[in-house]
């Protein structure tokens, strides 16, 4: 009897293929995401206790936005040497973003892309809808969960 509910269950939280397809659809043609939260690796914090973000259309400055990455951090962003902050407004997928960290030559994030990331459950099958694909310093990332900024020239232990 427990099979059979559980069975049930699973089959009832199924998509079809057309609500895959019109999910799809509406995901990518999302143009605002949350960004919530950025990572930023090898960095001290005094190099970025205040971030400065310029966002750009084009070639035109939209918005200047200042990130405050949290100072309070487990053992292990401790050893990894990471930093998270939020900005508190949401990103375009059609601008640019330029994050001005240890240095003059800022960081620049562009060519968003919004993406249906699969959420399987016990329960079944779900999905959700991410800024999963972008470029850092034109090196391009895919279906990445979080925005990862590494300090140029920073290694790991293990690397």
């Amino acid at each position: 009897m427990l099979l059979i509910a559980l069975t049930g269950c699973w089959n009832s939280s199924s998509w079809t293929e057309e609500e895959r397809e019109e999910f799809k659809t509406k995901c990518e043609s999302q143009i605002y995401f949350d960004t919530d939260p950025i990572c930023f690796t090898g960095f001290t914090y005094e190099e970025i206790d205040t971030i400065t973000v310029v966002e750009k259309d084009s070639i035109t400055i939209i918005d200047t936005i200042y990130i405050y990455p949290r100072q309070e951090r487990n053992k292990h962003d401790k050893e990894n040497q990471k930093f998270w902050g939020s900005p508190d407004v949401q990103f375009n997928v059609n601008h640019s973003y330029e994050f001005y960290l240890e240095s003059d030559t800022p960081y620049v994030l562009d060519n968003m892309e919004m993406i249906m990331w699969a959420q399987y459950t016990m329960a079944g099958e779900g999905w959700g809808c991410e800024m999963g694909n972008f470029t850092i310093d034109n090196e391009k990332f895919e279906h990445q969960g979080n925005i990862y900024f590494k300090k140029r020239g920073f290694k790991y232990d293990w690397e």
